[in-house]
């Protein structure tokens, strides 16, 4: 599995916001930080987008206003116009991403802020 770190969480949520097949972030707790990830890619490579925070966000919802572009968290759902809403869906374990990718990942830099 290939993977690629974005900048923030603000460009994983317009990742998420713009591919139908892809509906939620996972989160994923590391022995430094916190990884929240999508996977995608194509019929014959398998590509992991995450980004990697020092801190956990605050919410179970990204909130994506796709008119500003802002980022918020929420606890719940947002239905007003212009917002998606999308789940973070926490992992507790997990044999997806191999041990050698987990700390590679760990092991990087994070980019960005919070949101």
């Amino acid at each position: 599995m290939k993977y690629i770190q974005l900048k923030d969480l603000k460009d994983l949520a317009m990742l998420v916001s713009s591919a139908a097949s892809i509906g939620v972030v996972q989160h994923l707790p590391l022995k430094e930080g916190h990884l929240y990830f999508i996977i995608g890619g194509t019929l014959s490579e398998v590509f992991l987008y995450f980004v990697k925070l020092k801190e956990k966000v605050d919410g179970r919802y990204i909130i994506y206003n796709t008119l500003s572009g802002e980022v918020s968290f929420s606890e719940r759902v947002r239905t007003d116009p212009n917002l998606n809403s999308i789940p973070i869906i926490e992992i507790v374990n997990q044999d997806l991403l191999s041990k050698e990718l987990v700390e590679t990942v760990n092991s990087l830099q994070e980019w960005g802020e919070d949101a």
